[in-house]
């Protein structure tokens, strides 16, 4: 258990671990197809919300430094809000911090902000339940696994290019094939309306692709794993 005189640990340190998460799984293993680019233009920001057994951070208090980072930071991308929390806090627990993200979500709706933002949760304690295989959807839990509780805010702008993007080549991929195939139907395609596909369940399929079975998934495994460690060792926690 760690010293509670020492908690919280420096911020320095609690950016380190996240940047190692950010750099060695999230872009290291292609998992998010936009957050390399984000972060090299400068438009990734991570605040930090230190909760305590004393104190935790409000959903209103989030709420209002998100809405004035954003309004100094007018092109912000990827906003990483992130909660270290100590030993034995409430937000060890993944249902917890949901509550929270649902709390926030709320209050985030009765400010003015500048754009919409797409709010979703990331723990170091989330995983696939025991009654569940292992599909597309549920690795999500296992991606998701950062080192402390996150909230990633993402622009909805930013969502809806890349949204585009993925729409036009997917086009262009089945124009390609219905040509060889085809070429009467796919000049009827050319004409139609494609269908929106959703981007997440693309990125979805695409990580358990490489990431879902064998070798891959057991060395998915092992880095997060691994990093969960060294998150414990450099703030100089342990877990009962």
């Amino acid at each position: 258990m760690s010293d509670p005189l020492s908690w919280p640990p420096d911020e320095a340190v609690i950016q380190a671990i996240h940047d190692r998460y950010q750099r060695e799984i999230v872009e290291g293993l292609n998992l998010c197809p936009f957050a390399r680019r984000s972060r090299e233009q400068g438009r990734v920001h991570r605040p930090v919300f230190a909760a305590t057994n004393a104190h935790d951070p409000t959903p209103l208090e989030v709420a209002q430094q998100l809405g004035e980072l954003v309004h100094t930071n007018r092109d912000a991308e990827i906003v990483l809000l992130t909660f270290p929390i100590p030993p034995g806090h409430a937000w060890h627990r993944p249902p917890a911090f949901e509550r929270f993200l649902t709390a926030l979500r709320a209050e985030w709706s009765k400010l003015p902000p500048p754009r919409e933002f797409y709010m979703v949760s990331f723990h170091p304690r989330l995983e696939v339940p025991p009654d569940r295989s292992l599909t597309a959807d549920s690795l999500v839990s296992v991606l998701r696994r950062s080192p402390d509780p996150v909230i990633q805010c993402v622009d909805a702008e930013l969502l809806d290019r890349v949204r585009k993007q993925a729409q036009q080549t997917g086009r262009e991929r089945m124009l390609r094939e219905l040509e060889q195939q085809d070429p009467a139907l796919a000049a009827l395609f050319a004409r139609s309306i494609s269908a929106d596909p959703e981007l997440s369940g693309d990125i979805a399929r695409q990580n358990f692709a490489a990431h879902g079975r064998g070798e891959a998934h057991a060395a998915l495994e092992r880095a997060i794993a691994a990093l969960l460690l060294e998150r414990d060792r450099v703030y100089g926690v342990s877990e009962d």
